[in-house]
């Protein structure tokens, strides 16, 4: 059995793959959390690398497979950078609009009316909902 095989089925364990990858991050973040040293992460003094690391390498190996898959699977470029722009786009304007206008607020130091009314607010609002010239 080849791994194209089980890639079009959903019994490939991807979400098992990105689940203890989750972990791995959450678990090597929570020793410098704990303790405040950067070093005390298992693995960096002996390896020079963290589970987090690792972890954070087959995100990418799992999300190459997977987009890879996807634009195998669709009928063209315009489908397959469609649902690219579904999947991705959505999530991000909310978490933009949830920045610029509920964190923004709470954390600035200016009054509320003078950090609404300042270009530099809408100027990250745009930048960071059309990912052109940067976020910030």
């Amino acid at each position: 059995m080849k791994l194209v095989d089980y890639a079009q089925s959903r019994d490939n364990n991807f979400n098992l793959i990105r689940i203890i990858a989750a972990l791995s991050v959450l678990v090597s973040h929570s020793f410098v959390l704990a303790t405040g040293n950067p070093n005390a992460v298992p693995l960096r003094a002996s390896i020079g690398m963290t589970l987090g690391t690792f972890a954070v390498d087959a995100f990418f190996i799992v999300s190459g497979f997977l987009v890879t898959a996807s634009l195998v699977n669709r009928q063209n470029i315009i489908d397959f950078v469609w649902a690219r722009v579904l999947r991705i786009y959505p999530a991000l304007l909310v978490m933009v609009l949830l920045t610029v206008f509920a964190l923004g607020p709470y954390f600035t130091s200016e009054a509320l009316s003078a950090y609404l009314v300042d270009h530099k607010t809408y100027q990250y609002l745009t930048k960071c909902s059309t990912l052109i010239s940067g976020v910030t």
